[in-house]
């Protein structure tokens, strides 16, 4: 029963449970840390870490659409001369419908 209590009551929160970790960064790093979460501050976010976070999760974000963009890009590249020539046509014939629609 203890499970589900937490969990319905992270959903109505909408906060995800956070773990604490110690890392050893570049004084570089930490300079450029200090200046985001600076700029961050009129935001209310102050802490080094939410600003870490938000750049983590921003590259797990774009890396997960280049997956999806390279996907796609396997897929049509792996298209045969045919499917090729047929998916202009639809194309071809979807923009002349839409275009026919708007007059």
């Amino acid at each position: 029963m203890t499970r589900s209590r937490n969990t319905s009551r992270m959903k109505k929160s909408g906060r995800e449970r956070k773990e604490r970790r110690s890392f050893t960064l570049s004084r570089e790093s930490i300079a450029f840390l200090t200046e985001l979460s600076a700029a961050r501050d009129s935001c209310g976010r102050r802490s080094a870490s939410a600003v870490l976070d938000d750049l983590l999760r921003s590259l797990n974000k774009e890396r997960k659409r280049r997956a999806v963009e390279q996907a796609v890009t396997r897929y049509y590249n792996g298209l045969s001369e045919q499917a090729q020539i047929e998916d202009k046509e639809w194309g071809d014939f979807s923009l002349a419908e839409f275009l026919d629609g708007t007059a």
